[in-house]
C-alpha cells in the first residue's frame, strides 16, 4: 500500500467494526459483487465475447482421412475500468472523548459510524448498478407482485422465464442467486403459488414459514439476497427522509461468482467490486491528529469500481410494483 502520510492505519478497529451485526444482516452489495483486488487505479483487460470468440458456434465438420480439420480464429476485444475514491472524516475533540469516556470509546464509535457509511455508500452504488434496466436485459411478471395480487402472481413461473432468458443469451442458469428487497422477499414467501409449490414435495401445511434458503431451493436457485437497509436521502440539517436502497420494483437473477484472481473476470460472474489493492483495502479505516484543533481524525475510504463484466449472466424482472 501507498504511505498513508501522517495518518495510522487503525486495523484493530477495523476488525472491531467489521462485527457490526447491522451491516453483516442487512447489506448485500459486497456479497452481489464480489470484491476483486487490482493492481492498478485504472486499466483494462481482454475480453472474449460470444460473437467474436465464436464461442457458441457450431463450426465442428466432419474430416475425412489426410484432409485438413476445421480451423477458427477468435477475435479478443478489451474493456476498462477505473477505481474512485470514496470516504468520510470525523473530528473526535479531545475534550468531548475526555468527558464521554466514561460511557464508550469515541474513537471507535465514530469509526464504526463512519465505515458503516463508506459501506452504506457502496451498497447504493451497488443497486444502481444492478436494478438498472439499461445494463442488463429485462422482463416483466406476468402479475404485479401486490399484496392484492398474493394468491395469482407466480414467482415461480417468472424466474423459469428469467432462466430461459439466460440460456437463450447462452449462459448457465446453474448455481444463480436472486437480489431483491425486503418487502418483496416477504410478498413472494407469502405467496399462495409458492407457498403450493414448495407444499407439494414437504408437506400439507396450512401455510409455511419460508427463510431465504427455502425460497431459494423452490426457485432453484443457490441464494436469494435480501437488501433491507435504508437510507436518509434528506439535505444535511433537514429532518430525516428515509429510503429504501434495493427497490420494490425489479428482482435481479444472475450469476455471482467469488472471485479468486484475474481470472475471475472470465469464470461467469455478472459484476465484481473491483478495489486498487496498493492504495487501500475494499473499506480501510485510519486515524491522525489535527493539533490545531485539538482533535484526532478518524477516517474511512475506499478506492472502488463497481463493474459488471458479464452482462448475459445477470437479468432483471419487474415486478410491476
Amino acid at each position: 500500500m501507498y504511505p498513508q502520510g501522517n495518518s495510522l492505519l487503525r486495523a484493530d478497529l477495523r476488525g472491531v467494526v467489521e462485527e457490526a451485526s447491522l451491516m453483516q444482516e442487512e447489506f448485500v452489495g459486497l456479497k452481489a459483487l464480489p470484491p476483486l483486488p487490482v493492481p492498478n487505479k485504472a486499466g483494462q483487460y481482454p475480453v472474449i465475447q460470444r460473437a467474436g470468440g465464436q464461442l457458441l458456434r457450431n463450426l465442428v465438420q466432419r474430416r475425412g482421412p489426410t484432409s485438413d480439420y476445421a480451423r477458427i480464429s477468435r477475435a479478443t476485444t478489451t474493456d476498462t475500468y477505473t477505481c474512485q475514491e470514496y470516504g468520510i472524516e470525523e473530528l473526535v475533540d479531545d475534550g468531548e472523548n475526555e468527558d464521554y469516556s466514561r460511557f464508550f470509546n469515541v474513537a471507535s464509535k465514530a469509526l464504526t459510524y463512519a465505515y458503516r457509511q463508506v459501506w452504506l455508500a457502496h451498497e447504493v452504488r451497488a443497486a444502481a448498478l444492478l436494478f438498472n434496466r439499461a445494463n442488463f436485459t429485462a422482463t416483466t411478471s406476468a402479475t404485479a407482485y401486490t399484496a392484492a395480487n398474493l394468491a395469482t402472481f407466480d414467482v415461480g413461473l417468472d424466474v423459469d422465464i428469467v432462466k430461459q432468458g439466460i440460456k437463450a443469451a447462452g449462459e448457465s442458469t446453474v448455481g444463480l442467486t436472486a437480489i431483491m428487497s425486503e418487502p418483496t422477499f416477504n410478498l413472494i414467501r407469502a405467496s399462495t403459488r409458492l407457498q403450493n409449490r414448495i407444499r407439494g414435495t414437504v408437506g400439507t401445511d396450512t401455510y409455511l414459514t419460508l427463510d431465504k434458503q427455502a425460497v431459494a431451493d423452490a426457485l432453484g436457485l443457490s441464494q436469494v439476497l435480501v437488501g433491507g437497509a435504508s437510507y436518509d436521502t434528506s439535505l444535511e440539517g433537514n429532518s430525516a427522509s428515509m429510503s429504501q436502497i434495493w427497490s420494490n420494483a425489479n428482482i435481479w437473477v444472475g450469476r455471482v461468482a467469488p472471485a479468486a484472481g484475474p481470472e475471475a473476470y472470465f469464470s461467469g460472474g455478472a459484476a465484481y467490486t473491483l478495489f486498487w489493492q496498493q492504495d487501500s483495502a475494499i473499506i480501510q479505516v485510519e486515524q491522525y491528529r489535527e493539533e490545531a484543533r485539538r482533535s484526532s481524525v478518524v477516517r474511512a475510504r475506499q478506492y472502488t469500481s463497481e463493474k459488471i463484466v458479464l452482462a448475459n449472466a445477470g437479468y432483471l424482472l419487474a415486478t410491476q410494483s
